[in-house]
């Protein structure tokens, strides 16, 4: 079988296309579970496509763990949690604060 080759502007823009990528990669996701760029592509996903909050918020913790020692996206995940705020919890907060 070939990998699924796609690029970010086609997960993260809001379409029909994107949405099927989406519900591929979320098949894989016990397979996945330790793979940054996994998590990296579902949170792409769901930026634009805000539908489930509480999923949204478990897969952005899932990659924050999981790129805590890339000190370059770990920097890039509290920019954006911080221009952010009233779209998270306080559990994310705490979260992306104490890493």
């Amino acid at each position: 079988m070939k990998p699924l080759m796609f690029s970010k502007k086609d997960i993260q823009s809001n379409s029909p296309t994107s949405k099927k990528l989406y519900s591929i990669i979320s098949t894989t996701e016990k397979k996945s579970a330790l793979d940054p760029i996994y998590w990296e592509t579902k949170v792409l996903h769901q930026i634009n496509n805000i539908k489930q909050k509480a999923d949204f918020e478990r897969n952005f913790i899932n990659l924050v763990i999981l790129s805590k020692n890339n000190k370059t996206k770990k920097k890039i995940f509290k920019i954006y949690y911080l221009r952010n705020i009233p779209r998270f919890s306080s559990e994310v907060g705490k979260v992306i604060l104490t890493n």
